[in-house]
């Protein structure tokens, strides 16, 4: 099973049993211990224990990600970013990665960014020596989320299935292919502004998330991300931007839109901004505090949707 490559090798396989979870698993993990090679694991809770409880003791060889379960894209790149460095420090060969993304339950604009997350491996972990495999529950997600596994994985499969995958899409091809897509409209009912500064966006985005009932945690967050993603409108696109929010059942949503050229890296927010390089921070920001961050180009500028979800008592 043992894979040779100077880089990145990005495998995904489909299962709908646990039986077959463990068969394309187990094998991956046992030959990494026997290797004395590091891995690190964030599988589902119940997956978890599975692989425990077959590893035995075994287990104690693997890091096993705290919080997995709750992690947004840009934490989980950050805990993997931080595992490889420490082992790339110890002069390891080779670096086992076994993670399955926390697709939202019941879908949502979370499934997106998670696809875009996946494909973006590709280019955040390309020149690290990585081997990682990510597990696809056939009878749990929907089927485009199974379907475009195919487009994110440059191989599919296990074990001696295991084969390129045809369908494989370069990650700047597979972010337009969500970006192709709009966002929903606003609800008719969603409070909208316009305003010419980042201050006047942070106070009226605040008001608007404390009515919402975020906790205070989660409004202050909410403030933070919408005065820094304003900044950014101000400092780079334009004078005025139009801002709107809503609810949802289990959400509180604002748009910030504006008049500028667009935001052409598909990947922005994803990595932090060097001391010259100009913006971009006030998305990396919202990234790491916001649960959903979706960014489209639109005829008239950029529009950056930003959500956070609500207390169960505040639903």
């Amino acid at each position: 099973m043992t894979v040779e490559s100077p880089g990145l090798v990005h495998v995904a396989f489909v299962y709908s049993s646990d039986e077959e979870f463990l068969a394309g698993a187990l094998p991956f993990l046992e030959e990494g211990i026997d290797l004395r090679e590091p891995i690190i694991a964030a599988p589902t809770p119940i997956n978890g224990d599975l692989l425990r409880a077959r590893l035995g003791r075994r287990a104690k060889a693997v890091d096993w990600a705290e919080g997995h379960e709750g992690h947004r894209a840009v934490e989980r790149l950050a805990l993997l970013l931080q595992f490889i460095d420490r082992q790339q420090n110890r002069g390891v060969a080779r670096i086992r990665v076994f993670g399955e993304p926390c697709w939202p339950p019941g879908g949502g604009p979370g499934v997106a960014e998670w696809k875009r997350y996946e494909s973006f491996l590709n280019v955040a972990l390309a020149d690290y020596p990585v081997w990682m495999v990510c597990p696809y529950d056939a009878s749990r997600l929907s089927q485009d989320i199974v379907a475009d596994a195919h487009l994110t994985h440059p191989a599919i499969g296990y074990g001696a299935g295991r084969k390129p995958s045809p369908g494989y899409l370069e990650p700047s091809e597979f972010a337009k292919r969500i970006d192709n897509v709009p966002l929903p409209r606003p609800p008719e009912d969603a409070s909208e502004r316009y305003f010419g500064h980042a201050g006047a966006v942070r106070r009226f985005v605040s008001v608007e998330a404390y009515a919402a009932g975020l906790s205070e945690d989660r409004h202050n967050d909410a403030e933070l991300v919408a005065g820094e993603v304003a900044a950014n409108v101000f400092l780079h696109a334009a004078d005025v931007a139009r801002v709107r929010t809503w609810t949802t059942d289990d959400s509180f949503v604002f748009d910030i839109d504006d008049t500028g050229d667009g935001i052409r890296d598909p990947f922005a927010g994803y990595t932090i901004a060097g001391p010259l390089e100009p913006g971009g921070r006030g998305l990396t920001i919202a990234r790491r505090l916001a649960d959903v961050v979706e960014i489209r180009t639109t005829p008239t500028g950029t529009l950056v949707r930003l959500h956070f979800r609500r207390d169960e008592q505040a639903v």
